[in-house]
């Protein structure tokens, strides 16, 4: 590589003999800190820096609290570790670079000892600590010099520094801040692409030599000239400040930055080209072996797992519980769960995965598993903070950083699992293969009692699957889980027509006043902008139990579920009772007045009542009332409707013995609507 413009040119035969002496003084420790946060802080220091030159003291000072507030983040605590870690590393290396301006050591001679001291250090974390030393003292002159004259503690550390006429040096500098901001921003650069190679899985072209050492080679040249460039930065910016220089605005001085900063700027270009194609090779390979780990069966799911998560960093995973970064080792032997979202995700979807998972099953190992959730990738700051905000509070684990992801993994993603951008669940069993591309819909539904997660358990579900109160609401209200499991009647009505609202609830307090344990819960309408306004109102009159606002679009999410579930199973909306009832109340909005479902307990099954003929059946509680005790609520409210068969009915159902069979809780028939009997049945179990 032959360097571009720069008072001193690496010709191609000298460059093997300057890579041999860099390669002398790297010795790079097994512990790594992870620099990047600190970069980060670096680059926003120098822009503030540099946006500081044209502004006032009072814009200085608002963009220095800005930059602050900016950093009472999660990338706080990142930044905190390695700050720990490198904190008197920066400081021992700007004291060199200091050093090199008073004993007029020569530039050459600065870098080999900051690479020197920094030989522990991977090539990222050595560049990061030298521009962090810089802006630490770019920053300390720029801060002092600007408030000497208006804040007596900047005046006494300017004369403690010997700074003359700060001000005047402070202009004199800006003449040079356009080649020192260019040159500032191609260091980091470099940096930056340094670090993105560094966590490249080069073992997919370990056998291709050449490209690989070429990569190297251009990585160490060009950390030699970020951090001899970093160097000859300190000691113009400082002699500038210390000596008030009075010369012209054109000087030599300029012209080197210039130099140095056409340098830096060509090995960036040279060195991001041959990046991008190195980094491409790598991704179609990944993408290659992504596609044969899936083709293939495993008996472990460790690989699949690496190949997804941890090409890039060995401990890709946050755990929610520690907060700690942890390997895929953790999910070793277990089924895994890949939650896969934009993030605009709809709370409602993130918190009903919340509310199931919390129900996950303890008492039997066998049966663990885990959820991960991976963000699709994302790219500026406001969805940064997102991404913070939303991992806070899940309690699973998650992608720690999703830039880190491969590109071809979630191009595998996208055209393999065909995610669109809206939410997908993914399960994989214990050796990492897909047991399922749809499980949100089962997850949904029933939680971990689907495991695991397979689309033959989904349909066994399913086979066992009543129209009950405890498929509508779920785990959805600790509270309502505790009525059915009392026994209690359960009416769920919707609608947004709140005249029809008021006077159920009337009808509903006469029925509870004449002691029948009846619990009213109001859950909305799939029509959710006009929904609200209802719900304000039944909250406030108290007219019933309520769903809030984000349960009622669980509620409804769910609902929205059990249609795609059974859909994808081939359930027949003209000939599955289930299937006519969901669609029912998804499609019930085009009604004008409301709907009643009365259920007993959770196993019970559930009646639907529409309108007018809820308000009729109530108000007529006189003439079945008396009834109740006979045939319980149900059978009387039904019997009442007139929905008893007038010819005897033969349909008859058989069903596992439970607890809930002998409790008293309520089946209706599918054919006649009617309250059925319950009958015992023995068979031989010889038979």
């Amino acid at each position: 590589m032959q360097s571009q413009g720069g008072s001193e040119c690496i010709l191609p035969e000298y460059e093997d003999i300057l890579v041999k002496k860099i390669l002398q003084t790297h010795a790079p420790e097994e512990h790594q800190v992870d620099s990047a946060s600190l970069l980060d802080l670096t680059e926003r220091i120098f822009l503030n820096l540099a946006m500081s030159s044209v502004l006032s003291s009072g814009h200085l000072l608002f963009l220095l609290e800005k930059l602050l507030e900016d950093c009472r983040s999660e990338e706080d605590v990142k930044i905190v570790d390695a700050v720990k870690e490198l904190g008197i590393t920066v400081h021992h290396m700007s004291c060199e670079m200091l050093q090199h301006i008073s004993t007029d050591r020569p530039p050459k001679a600065t870098t080999c000892v900051l690479l020197e001291s920094l030989e522990r250090h991977r090539w990222s974390t050595k560049l990061t600590i030298v521009l962090a030393a810089l802006a630490s003292s770019y920053g300390n002159y720029c801060l002092i010099a600007r408030f000497c004259l208006t804040n007596p503690l900047a005046l006494s550390l300017a004369a403690m520094k010997g700074l003359r006429n700060s001000l005047k040096a402070t202009t004199m500098l800006n003449y040079r801040l356009k080649a020192l901001r260019y040159l500032l921003e191609k260091m980091v650069s470099v940096a930056k692409c340094v670090m993105e190679f560094e966590i490249l899985p080069t073992n997919y072209v370990s056998q291709d030599y050449e490209a690989l050492a070429m990569m190297k080679n251009q990585v160490h040249i060009a950390s030699y000239w970020v951090i001899r460039s970093s160097v000859e930065c300190a000691s113009q910016i400082t002699s500038t400040i210390a000596l008030g220089f009075q010369q012209a605005k054109v000087t030599p001085e300029v012209w080197e930055l210039w130099s140095l900063a056409k340098k830096i700027s060509y090995i960036y270009e040279v060195l991001r080209n041959n990046f991008d194609a190195f980094s491409q090779q790598i991704e179609k390979k990944v993408h290659l072996r992504l596609l044969n780990l899936f083709a293939g069966v495993h008996d472990s799911n460790q690989d699949v797992l690496y190949t997804l998560f941890a090409q890039k960093d060995d401990f890709p995973l946050r755990d929610s519980c520690s907060q700690e970064k942890v390997g895929v080792n953790v999910l070793s032997n277990k089924v895994v769960m890949l939650f896969i979202s934009s993030l605009h995700i709809f709370p409602e979807k993130l918190l009903l995965v919340v509310q199931q998972s919390e129900k996950k099953i303890h008492n039997r190992p066998e049966e663990e598993f885990e959820i991960v959730w991976i963000p699709a990738m994302f790219s500026t700051e406001v969805e940064r903070r997102v991404y913070d905000q939303i991992v806070d509070i899940l309690p699973w684990y998650s992608i720690t950083e999703p830039s880190n992801l491969s590109s071809s993994v979630m191009k595998f993603i996208k055209e393999v699992w065909h995610f669109q951008g809206d939410s997908m669940m993914v399960a994989l069993d214990h050796g990492g293969n897909v047991s399922s591309l749809d499980a949100f819909d089962m997850f949904a539904i029933w939680g971990s009692k689907a495991y695991p997660f397979t689309t033959s358990k989904e349909r066994e579900l399913w086979e066992e699957q009543r129209w009950t109160t405890e498929l509508l609401l779920g785990n959805i209200d600790p509270l309502f889980s505790y009525w059915m499991e009392e026994r209690r009647i359960i009416c769920l009505y919707g609608t947004n027509d709140l005249g029809w609202v008021r006077e159920l609830s009337q009808k509903m307090k006469g029925i509870r006043e004449a002691g029948v344990p009846v619990e009213l819960i109001y859950v909305g309408s799939n029509m959710h902008e006009q929904t609200s306004s209802t719900l304000t109102r039944v909250m406030e009159d108290q007219l019933s139990r309520y769903l809030s606002h984000v349960n009622i679009r669980i509620f409804w999410l769910r609902l929205q579920s059990m249609r795609s579930s059974r859909q994808r199973l081939g359930y027949s909306g003209e000939s599955d009772s289930i299937t006519q009832e969901i669609d029912s109340l998804l499609s019930s909005d085009a009604r004008s007045s409301g709907w009643l479902l009365v259920g007993e307990g959770a196993s019970g099954e559930v009646l639907k009542l529409w309108g007018n003929q809820v308000l009729e059946s109530l108000s007529n509680l006189h003439a079945w009332g008396q009834k109740i005790r006979r045939l319980g609520f149900l059978g009387a409210l039904l019997q009442s409707l007139g929905t008893s068969a007038t010819e005897p009915c033969d349909y008859s159902v058989v069903t596992p013995f439970s607890e809930s069979s002998i409790n008293g809780e309520s089946s209706v028939c599918k054919k006649c609507k009617s309250i059925m009997e319950k009958h015992i049945m023995y068979q031989c179990g010889t038979c």
